[in-house]
């Protein structure tokens, strides 16, 4: 991406995070985020092709940002800090945009939000496994691919539900309270604690 392209994408991300976060995203058009970042309507159309499109790729590359950070290999001397510091890290994402999230996790678009996350966390799950940095408990019989998607998709949506819960709760929210509540939630064999 090309300076330029660069500058359009941080004046989308800003502004249609702060529209979304004070209307709403159902309120959200192409138009109204054109105006506030100060671009035109077609170089919104170059970044997303709807105004949810566009507020859930900003805040997809906000979480794969806290994954790269954490996750990559050799970014921490182990998977328990790493995973912790990933949680955490995704915590506060998650308070700094409450507006947006809890507003959406609990509406009628909360399969656009719910899905992204969950998206996201299985594919971090995903790739923790299949790079080895976690061993997941095996059944004899089940087929390998099997077990590691189910397990990816325990984690993942049951992240998403304890988050949006989590954010129901008036502020301040208390992450170091939820992440002590949150590793209680998890089965036992997973790295965080």
């Amino acid at each position: 991406m090309d300076a330029r392209a660069r500058r359009s994408r941080t004046k989308l991300a800003t502004a249609v995070l702060d529209l979304a976060e004070r209307d709403g995203i159902e309120a959200l058009s192409m138009v109204a985020i054109a105006q506030a970042a100060g671009v035109n309507r077609s170089t919104v159309y170059e970044h997303a092709t709807s105004p949810l499109d566009l507020v859930r790729t900003v805040l997809r590359d906000e979480l794969d940002a806290i994954r790269d950070r954490h996750l990559a290999p050799g970014a921490h001397d182990d998977i328990r800090t790493a995973i912790r510091k990933t949680t955490i890290d995704v915590l506060r994402h998650a308070d700094d945009h409450a507006a947006i999230y809890s507003r959406s996790l609990g509406s009628e678009e909360s399969t656009a939000l719910h899905g992204m996350l969950s998206t996201h966390f299985r594919q971090s799950v995903l790739t923790l496994l299949h790079s080895r940095a976690i061993t997941r408990p095996d059944v004899e019989g089940l087929d390998a691919t099997f077990q590691d998607e189910s397990v990816a998709r325990y984690i993942a949506d049951g992240t998403v539900g304890a988050i949006d819960a989590w954010l129901a709760m008036p502020p301040p929210r208390d992450i170091n309270a939820f992440v002590v509540f949150y590793v209680r939630l998890l089965p036992p064999w997973w790295p965080v604690g």
